[in-house]
């Protein structure tokens, strides 16, 4: 039994995706950057959890005989990889995601102002790529097809991924329950939920909170109250990612895999370049993702208006970590934004996908490509990260900055 939903049910899905997604918190780029630092692995810990919960849930229901449209990106060795690493590089500039973007405009951010046009630019610069003898050698040399664990997709037995995700799934839960949530902590996501965190985590929250609601005019109280208790926020945060791996399983069955940086191409092709290759075949393969994107931005604003309070009305609010590196130069943090997200954009369909596409629907498939964009975007996030903002302090109130006892 296979169904096909027509294209405007993306923009359910969009907005069941964008308004969660914001109470993560990604739609912050200083949440990316502090992943990026390997400060707070609560992103980490989301990915996690969706994509072990969400391939059993997968592989469980096509076991089962439920139609399932399966799409993991096709691995492309050098193209994936290369691209994964540009994208690691680029967001821990940026502190943006091709779908924070669109996140992040629904809070009303002013620095995604500079991003969304640095991610487009990226995006006609592929498109341009792509039909030269590089970009063709890019993504033909050492592509081994639509890989998952097992073989082939076209090939798999669903019995036998099931037992695979199954394996995944007590890999990656059991790795939440001992990896601790912050960096120098001692609890874990799944073990503060039967008991207190310490008082560096006590502290940690404190200022995770203090970031998620800068510039926000009416929810600073609210959210530090949810937020400084670490038991309420590993219990929120839990309940988010059992959602979103339940969404994007559903997005599967439904019609396809989630994915937002498409839509860039898209757009690009559209406005400026729709005579050049990748844009013809970007329209002839194009799905609901634009009815996505738009239904994560209305998510997202709802989110941040309605639910946390976040929404910060666009006023100049830099991330901690930027400005105590940087300094409050809002010209610094456009460039910044331009330049990272260009580079988000450009390894994002070099790659074929981006985090949601690869890390969220590919990792939930258990796709090779998944596994190696990842990889790669991490390695170049985590180098990027270390070589720019170096000891630089990531806390909201930098230590030179509180005043003396």
């Amino acid at each position: 039994m296979t169904v096909t939903a027509p294209l405007w049910v993306g923009v359910l899905i969009g907005f069941a995706f964008g308004l969660p997604a914001s109470l993560w918190g990604i739609g912050n780029p200083e949440t990316v950057i502090r992943t990026a630092r390997l400060v707070d692995r609560l992103l980490v810990g989301c990915f996690l959890f969706v994509t072990a919960i969400g391939s059993v849930l997968l592989y469980g229901v096509h076991a089962l005989g439920i139609g399932v449209h399966f799409s993991p990106r096709p691995i492309y060795l050098f193209g994936v990889t290369i691209g994964g690493v540009l994208f690691g590089v680029g967001a821990a500039v940026s502190g943006y995601f091709p779908g924070t973007e669109l996140i992040a405009l629904g809070e009303g951010r002013r620095d995604v102002l500079a991003a969304i046009p640095g991610g487009l630019l990226g995006a006609a610069a592929w498109t341009a790529l792509y039909q030269t003898e590089v970009g063709r050698w890019l993504v033909s040399t050492a592509n081994y097809g639509n890989l998952v664990a097992t073989g082939d997709i076209t090939t798999i037995r669903p019995w036998r991924m099931f037992a695979v995700a199954v394996v995944y799934a007590v890999l990656a839960l059991s790795l939440l329950y001992y990896l601790p949530r912050y960096r120098g902590g001692r609890h874990s996501c799944f073990r503060n939920l039967v008991g207190p965190a310490d008082p560096h985590d006590q502290s940690c929250a404190r200022d995770s909170a203090e970031y998620l609601a800068e510039g926000s005019s009416r929810g600073p109280r609210r959210m530090l109250q949810q937020v400084t208790d670490p038991n309420f926020y590993a219990r929120l945060m839990s309940v988010i990612a059992l959602f979103v791996a339940v969404l994007v399983v559903l997005s599967l069955v439904l019609r396809q895999p989630f994915g937002l940086s498409t839509t860039y191409s898209w757009v690009v092709g559209h406005l400026a370049m729709p005579d050049f290759a990748y844009s013809r075949d970007v329209f002839a393969t194009i799905g609901w993702e634009p009815f996505t994107a738009a239904g994560v931005l209305v998510g997202a604003l709802v989110s941040a208006s309605l639910i946390s309070g976040r929404f910060t009305a666009f006023r100049p609010v830099l991330p901690p970590s930027w400005r105590n590196r940087f300094g409050p130069s809002r010209a610094k943090r456009a460039v910044g934004c331009f330049a990272g997200s260009f580079l988000v954009l450009f390894g994002a369909r070099m790659a074929g996908g981006c985090t949601s596409g690869h890390t969220l629907s590919g990792g939930i498939q258990l796709s090779v490509s998944a596994w190696v964009f990842t990889a790669a975007m991490v390695a170049g996030m985590v180098v990027t990260a270390r070589l720019l903002y170096g000891r630089t302090s990531w806390l909201t109130t930098a230590p030179e900055l509180l005043p003396s006892v």
